[in-house]
């Protein structure tokens, strides 16, 4: 995931190094023709919820029902295939001064690699939510899904760390602190894809974690540390496995 950033408009037929129009879906926002690439997703699309758990589980079921979120496992026979035409759709839940979580409208507005060797949803730093001025609009999670189910890459704990600096890593909710992170979700099947499960950055903790549904319970396994050097201009993932000291869902 990126954050949005000036490209060729993704809905000219034909223009060179630019996507194809697709099927108009009232879920997904897009550049119209000659404009230029999203800097404000509107919301609300769903919501409000009590929780940003119960946010985060509604949003990976709409968001792995949208066309081509899954490309399956990839040792699938037609994985190549698969992910060829997959795509990445991205979002954000976030809170309101009148206490519910939204989950803002998607977009699949994309970074074009011509080798298509990564799927990237430019998210836009911004939700735009009529109803409330931009500075009481709290940020939770940045949301986005990974065809083949890889873990977060390098570019998306980037991005979350540059989104933390500008809309703050933690916030005060009427029920404690909230903390800002970065999901990634996944499904196995492609043809009836259901939300198998997740990726997670927190990066006020450092951790990486995998949730997966087991036996009716989400399930959390820490996979990794995110370790940065004192200027936070680099940082090293530490394998790390075991229980996650905190958790979500």
């Amino acid at each position: 995931m990126t954050a949005a950033r000036h490209l060729c408009p993704l809905a000219v037929l034909a223009a060179p190094g630019c996507s194809s129009p697709r099927v108009v879906d009232p879920d997904i926002v897009r550049p119209g023709p000659g404009q230029r690439i999203l800097e404000k997703l509107p919301g609300p699309l769903l919501g409000p919820f009590d929780s940003y758990a119960d946010a985060l589980l509604a949003a990976c079921t709409r968001i792995l029902s949208k066309p081509h979120a899954s490309a399956g496992r990839q040792d699938h026979q037609e994985a190549g295939t698969f992910w060829r035409v997959s795509s990445e759709y991205c979002a954000w839940v976030y809170y309101t001064p009148d206490d519910p979580y939204l989950v803002s409208k998607l977009t699949d507005q994309s970074e074009l690699d011509p080798l298509n060797r990564s799927k990237t949803c430019l998210l836009p730093s911004e939700v735009e939510d009529a109803r409330y001025p931009a500075s009481s609009i709290k940020y939770v999670y940045a949301l986005h899904n990974h065809p083949h189910g890889t873990s977060l890459t390098k570019g998306d704990i980037r991005f979350i760390v540059q989104e933390g600096v500008l809309h703050g890593f933690e916030f005060q909710s009427r029920k404690g602190t909230v903390r800002l992170s970065i999901v990634a979700f996944y499904s196995h099947d492609v043809t009836n894809p259901t939300c198998d499960g997740f990726h997670q950055y927190v990066p006020v903790t450092g951790q990486l974690m995998n949730w997966s549904p087991t036996r009716g319970r989400w399930k959390c396994e820490q996979t990794g540390r995110v370790v940065w050097n004192e200027d936070a201009t680099e940082f090293y993932v530490e394998p790390v496995t075991g229980a996650c000291f905190e958790g979500t869902p």
